[in-house]
């Protein structure tokens, strides 16, 4: 266990740039009035199913479940921790999450990402009390596996969520954004670091980065739409289920590695699409825009750069030596070399 001081409310965390969510559960539970802060090693019980906001400045975050109907807040540095009850949060969780327009400077002038809405599901039934949590530095947090909701955000450092499913949200400024072993309905932007999805199977996610580039790796997807001003996405070695997937970068590399069937429709303005499928896959088209179906068809997949390049290949980009030699050589992809992965967080363990 980390060693502990005494909490104290941070003012500075969470205003600013977070100012234009107000309308959002993440400002709705922040502004409420309730008791004085609890120590930040201290247990809080809750229900089978509560809602988790944690608002960080700078640092590590990780967030792991576990099969215990309390949440664990472990922090470096004083935090500040508070329980709702039901009665103070059922009546406040909104329908959809409204995020605010970013205008984000980068070396090549600045960027804008619109306001955009995003309908919520339903939560499972029952009263959902609330924790909230405030801090800076390494925190780890504990939450019961069966959270209904899950709300981050983070200005810079890293961001891990590890085997929840539900709903979740993650806004982060400078930070990264790793999503492992993670399923259900999301919401996830990084500003200008990048986002990490290993081994995750998502009914619908909307992801969108700045500067970031965009990295899935063994991920299952009904609904995605991925989008990057600056950064490449890949989605490697995944599979797609029924639904819409859309991937979608105005100045990066968008390549696809698809395991199982699927319908896909690339086009690069400035660049090149680039096939590379084994006999199972049927391709179409010019150097600019095709068609490729994989397997029997089935999920619809669109896949475009403006001014980079789009690849597709199956299965994994380990297997396809020139795939990666030509888009390591156009752009730094968050791509790791086989037997480098970054290893994956243990429960309770804030990431390295």
């Amino acid at each position: 266990m980390m060693g502990f001081g005494r909490p104290r409310y941070n003012e500075s965390v969470g205003r600013g740039w977070w100012r234009g969510a107000l309308v959002t559960l993440v400002a709705l539970l922040c502004c409420l009035s309730f008791a004085a802060p609890a120590r930040a090693d201290e247990e809080f019980d809750v229900g089978p199913s509560p809602v988790i906001n944690i608002n960080g400045g700078r640092g590590q975050v990780t967030i792991q479940t576990w099969d215990r109907p309390q949440v664990l807040v472990a922090s470096e540095q004083p935090t500040d921790v508070r329980h709702l009850t039901p009665n103070q949060v059922d009546t406040r969780i909104p329908k959809q999450f409204q995020m605010p327009s970013h205008v984000v400077n980068t070396d090549h002038g600045p960027v804008t990402l619109d306001a955009e809405s995003f309908v919520l599901p339903e939560l499972p039934g029952g009263p959902h009390d609330a924790i909230v949590a405030r801090g800076n530095g390494r925190m780890t947090i504990m939450i019961p596996r069966g959270t209904a909701m899950l709300i981050a955000h983070l200005r810079s450092g890293r961001l891990a969520i590890n085997d929840y499913h539900g709903v979740f949200i993650a806004h982060v400024r400078g930070a990264e954004v790793s999503l492992n072993r993670v399923g259900g309905t999301g919401y996830v932007e990084s500003l200008r670091g990048r986002i990490v999805a290993t081994n995750s199977s998502f009914e619908r996610l909307r992801a969108r980065t700045a500067t970031g580039d965009m990295l899935f790796r063994g991920c299952t997807s009904h609904q995605i739409q991925a989008n990057s001003t600056y950064g490449s996405i890949v989605y490697d070695n995944g599979d797609f289920q029924p639904g819409l997937a859309r991937f979608e970068s105005e100045h990066g590399n968008v390549a696809l590695g698809v395991r199982g069937n699927a319908q896909i429709g690339a086009h690069s303005g400035a660049g090149h699409v680039e096939s590379s499928f084994r006999d199972d896959a049927q391709v179409r088209g010019d150097p600019t825009t095709k068609q490729a179906t994989v397997g029997n068809g089935g999920p619809v997949v669109t896949a475009t750069s403006k001014n980079g390049s789009v690849y597709l290949y199956s299965g994994s980009m380990n297997d396809h030596p020139h795939v990666r030699q030509e888009l390591s050589g156009s752009t730094q992809l968050p791509i790791r070399p086989a037997g480098q992965a970054r290893q994956p967080t243990r429960p309770g363990q804030p990431p390295g």
